[in-house]
């Protein structure tokens, strides 16, 4: 065969790889688009992060004030605006909806992953960005968080960002020429990382970088990262909106900056504290299934962690956010999410150097940890005797079991595929699978979020309310409630800390006693509460005028009208 033949064979095979690959890659990320935007609708919101952040959000819409963000029309400063915007945003494009509250969460999330996927392939190879994205999208916490209305998905989206592009301006040797766009775009990703949580979206860096320095023993960072520059970018982005908020209310300096952020951390003062060590299984837990690709010895740390200077900051990385927060006395499992995606481009980097057999047998390992755990889950459905009705710890428990048999079938075949040397088969096919298997439990877990929901009580409200109709929350406030009804709640006997700072806002929508409560109710003719179960029979003993509307978990319906009223002509 002549050389020009074989040079065109060797073309011919070449091309048929590259288009079997480019198709490949293409069907799994449709596999993956599909998977990560699916369940964001059809799941009612959740108490009360959920429904608290909805509401604000849409009062932010219906005022059309984008400075002050209020819960129930109280002054809320518990956070800074930026969630509030996008998802008002979101409202104005789509409709308020449960699923449009959720999309900043699922964005932000999908743009941390691009963002670790873009920073591994720069560093470790195309290979290993692939699998870092992949692993971190993948991972139960993440990607739990990423479909749930918090705040804690953007802070985490904004620093991943601003991290890689640290990464790859200092460690990337042919992004070099670029080092100056790449450092003014992460001073913009801590910029809105501040302006999605507060300091933290500088206070990790600056803790991370000076710790960074001190191991390296190169202050001569300071001069690669635009200092002056980026700073003036952070505060172009950042101050305008705290100096307005400062200026209309001036009680906000304190209550943010002091109370949010030195208090809650040094004191016990919300009740959030924890035993040191809380997030170490949270971690563990959170990465699952790749938690069993961290290494097992101090070789293989050495190997993927401390050899170069790019995994060196990453472990820093690790170390400070754990560290911080486990010092904390305010802790919550969606705290520590900023240390997923530096764990998911430590752990992409292990997945491309670990040898196949080793590989395989941690798959082998998930495959027997996800059926176990399925087991363990049918046992409990089975024999579990809970206050928690049996139908809805049935259904939870259900969509759990097929998640985790959905995991063990794919690291099975994945085991298959590493004895084979396919090794992007095994570690993609895990992660659509998993990713998937989450996504089925979010939604099997409906049942039991509509225990603590607003959605149940509005169905039964929304019948009986009025042009003029005011509702009450006795002792059970639903943050999510007013975002049902699209009104306003008047909150009775409450200890609500996210409530009290803002009460003064609008006082007439609080009220501090059961006895004031009964008063106005009674000389109220159009009226509909949520009463705490517990209080109902004191009410009716009492003798307060009220017909039951229904019982959810969160309380009992009573409307002020003893008799239903006359059915409404249909439009």
């Amino acid at each position: 065969m002549s050389v020009k033949h074989t040079v065109q064979n060797d073309a011919r095979t070449a091309g048929a790889w590259y288009a079997r690959f480019s198709g490949a890659a293409l069907l799994l990320g449709i596999g993956w688009l599909a998977a990560w935007f699916y369940g964001l609708a059809g799941r009612s919101l959740g108490e009360p992060d959920e429904g608290r952040y909805a509401e604000v959000a849409y009062e932010m819409l219906t005022r059309g004030d984008w400075i002050t963000p209020r819960l129930d029309g109280f002054n809320f400063f518990d956070k800074p605006p930026l969630h509030y915007w996008a998802s008002a945003t979101a409202y104005a494009l789509f409709g308020a909806h449960p699923w449009s509250a959720r999309l900043w969460c699922a964005l932000t999330g999908l743009l941390a992953i691009v963002a670790i996927g873009w920073a591994g392939a720069r560093l470790f190879g195309r290979e290993a960005g692939g699998y870092a994205a992949a692993i971190l999208g993948s991972s139960l916490l993440f990607a739990f968080a990423a479909h749930i209305n918090t705040l804690d998905m953007g802070v985490t989206a904004f620093l991943a960002v601003g991290m890689a592009c640290f990464l790859v301006a200092q460690f990337d040797p042919t992004a070099r020429h670029l080092r100056t766009r790449l450092n003014l775009l992460m001073w913009a990703a801590l910029a809105l990382a501040v302006l999605s949580k507060g300091l933290i979206g500088v206070v990790f860096p600056g803790m991370i970088l000076g710790i960074f320095m001190l191991w390296q023993r190169d202050w001569g960072v300071l001069r690669r990262v635009s200092l002056v520059p980026g700073v003036l970018v952070l505060l172009v982005l950042c101050a305008p909106w705290f100096i307005l908020i400062c200026r209309l209310h001036p009680d906000f300096f304190d209550y943010f900056f002091i109370r949010e952020h030195f208090t809650r951390f040094l004191t016990s003062a919300d009740g959030r504290s924890k035993v040191f060590g809380f997030f170490l299984p949270v971690v563990i837990l959170g990465m699952f299934p790749w938690t069993l690709l961290l290494p097992w010895n101090r070789t293989g740390w050495r190997a993927i962690g401390a050899s170069q200077p790019a995994q060196r900051f990453l472990l820093v990385w690790v170390s400070v956010v754990f560290v911080f927060f486990s010092a904390s006395h305010s802790q919550l499992p969606f705290y520590i999410l900023p240390v997923f995606p530096a764990l998911a481009l430590l752990l992409g980097r292990a997945a491309t150097v670990l040898p196949l057999q080793a590989l395989a047998r941690r798959f082998w390992l998930i495959a027997t940890l996800a059926t176990l755990s399925a087991a363990i889950a049918i046992v409990v459905m089975l024999a579990a005797r809970t206050a928690i009705p049996k139908q809805v710890l049935e259904d939870v428990l259900s969509g759990v079991s097929l998640a985790l048999l959905l995991m063990a079938v794919a690291a099975m075949v994945g085991t298959w595929a590493l004895h084979r040397d396919r090794r992007r088969t095994a570690i993609h096919g895990l992660a659509l699978a998993t990713l998937i298997g989450w996504q089925l439990s979010l939604v099997a877990s409906q049942p039991f979020v509509d225990m603590r929901s607003a959605a149940p009580v509005a169905r039964l409200i929304q019948p009986e309310l009025g042009p003029h109709t005011e509702v009450f929350t006795v002792n059970a406030y639903l943050r999510g409630l007013p975002f049902y009804l699209g009104r306003p709640i008047t909150v009775v006997d409450q200890n609500s800390d996210d409530l009290t700072p803002g009460l003064a806002s609008r006082p007439d929508g609080y009220i501090a006693d059961l006895a004031t409560f009964e008063q106005r109710w009674r000389s109220s003719n159009d009226a509909i509460a949520l009463v705490a179960d517990n209080l109902v029979g004191q009410l009716r003993s009492e003798g307060l005028p009220f017909r039951e509307l229904g019982r959810e978990a969160t309380g009992v319906i009573i409307s002020r009208h003893e008799t239903a009223p006359p059915p409404r002509a249909m439009p």
